[in-house]
């Protein structure tokens, strides 16, 4: 099984040259699938979502997205009353889905929250979600959501996720393997107990942080292996930088 995972398009905020590279570098992965943890625009104006919603297309693979804070609209009364109602509209009616494709068991959900301008919270819904859907038998259990639950080494003073702390819990109670997630558009790698949690930087944005580039990460797993290999704009297009394996063991996922 091959995905990959690709965070914070920003799209309104786009790199354009970057943007034909994440193109033609994602179809070149042949991936089973996109994982999209969020914040497809800069604005949640229908012509950003739109446009990374194109992108995604074009690469000729599947793909499933959850929203992160930039894809709630700025506006007050929009924020409000329907905070998800362009992203419902233009790119999925479900903002959490479930997906059951071959060995692969995903669950997406939204943490975005119109009373927090930035961060994200689970909630108890979401964290009873987390039992009742991720209790199902699959080769590989992925939880993806916009905000962090782990800090970077290049960030460490970032907030996380409200909620991580029982979210995670929830997810190693059901057998996740890996909880992928954006935000903080750094890559980054850790161990959460028994789990693997992966962050990527932005995809194809200007808003990079110090000492990064645009990134998205590519996860092939065979079954007890998990390489993850972090792809990385330079010089003009997307290469592979690191590349860290993982294996299953009785006490959980180890380098």
């Amino acid at each position: 099984m091959r995905l990959a995972h690709v965070t914070d398009l920003h799209f309104g905020a786009e790199e354009p040259e970057v943007v034909a590279g994440l193109r033609a570098d994602l179809a070149a992965q042949r991936a089973d699938r996109l994982l999209v943890s969020g914040d497809l625009t800069m604005r949640a104006r229908d012509e950003q979502f739109r446009a990374a919603v194109d992108l995604l297309n074009a690469t000729g693979t599947p793909w499933t997205c959850v929203p992160g804070n930039h894809d709630l609209p700025l506006d007050r009364p929009a924020r409000a009353f329907g905070p998800l109602d362009a992203y419902r509209r233009l790119v999925d009616s479900d903002p959490e889905p479930l997906v059951r494709d071959g060995g692969l068991l995903l669950l997406g959900l939204s943490s975005a929250r119109p009373y927090l301008w930035k961060g994200g919270r689970i909630d108890g819904e979401q964290l009873a979600r987390i039992g009742e859907a991720m209790a199902e038998q699959a080769d590989l259990k992925v939880l993806m959501l916009h905000h962090p639950v782990f800090r970077s080494a290049q960030r460490p003073n970032e907030a996380l996720v409200h909620g991580a702390g029982p979210a995670l819990r929830a997810s190693a109670e059901a057998g996740v393997d890996v909880i992928v997630c954006g935000h903080d558009h750094v890559a980054a790698q850790a161990r959460l107990g028994r789990m693997v949690g992966l962050m990527s930087g932005t995809a194809c944005s200007w808003r990079v942080r110090a000492g990064e580039s645009q990134s998205y990460t590519v996860l092939d797993h065979d079954g007890d292996r998990l390489r993850l290999t972090v792809r990385a704009w330079h010089d003009g297009a997307f290469r592979e930088t690191h590349t860290t394996d993982w294996y299953r063991t009785p006490d959980g996922w180890h380098t």
